[in-house]
């Protein structure tokens, strides 16, 4: 892999680096999403690390596979749901996973009881920012590879893709009641 400042510029140029850059752009979104929504939980409405870990990966979830797939992949149409939301939801509940581990190790390790109230914990607030930060950072990459060659990438749609929409579309009322049929 040549990492000259000449090849790096020529990649970016490319429709692999050019897309490489939205990815990273719509992780950055999704990341500020995240930690706005994070901060907010913690220090507007109390919740609890974990908690407020779960609820800010979970509303980000959406504008993230909007994005991916709309403007990273450039994809259009419903989303199928084995094909698409099933695969980009497990990647997210794992980064979930991760992420909560993370914050809950790092919550254990920096909370501090409240002296005037018995039983009350200040939070860490940077730390569990920086834990859920660690814990999708594990799986950016694989996400992206995994999301480039299977799931979006240039080769989407596939024999095996038309075969799931004719079966998607016989399973509708008023549907199609021909079969797929085997590609040579």
């Amino acid at each position: 892999m040549n990492l000259t400042p000449a090849a790096l510029v020529a990649h970016a140029k490319s429709d692999a680096g050019r897309r490489a850059i939205r990815y990273s752009a719509t992780s950055l979104i999704c990341v500020v999403i995240t930690q706005v929504l994070l901060f907010l939980f913690l220090t507007v409405v109390h919740l609890k690390p974990i908690e407020a870990n779960f609820l800010a990966v979970s509303l980000t979830t959406i504008p993230a596979f909007i994005l991916n797939k709309r403007w990273v992949w450039g994809k259009r149409g419903k989303a199928h749901m084995r094909r698409e939301v099933i695969p980009f939801s497990i990647f997210t509940l794992a980064g979930w996973i991760l992420s909560t581990v993370s914050v809950a190790v790092i919550d254990v390790m920096t909370r501090t009881e409240v002296a005037a109230s018995p039983g009350t914990y200040h939070h860490n607030k940077l730390a569990v920012a920086i834990a859920n930060i660690a814990g999708f950072g594990v799986l950016w990459v694989l996400k992206y590879l995994f999301l480039d060659k299977v799931m979006f990438g240039e080769h989407h749609h596939t024999p095996y893709d038309e075969d799931i929409e004719l079966e998607e579309a016989a399973a509708e009322p008023g549907g199609p009641e021909r079969t797929p049929q085997p590609q040579p």
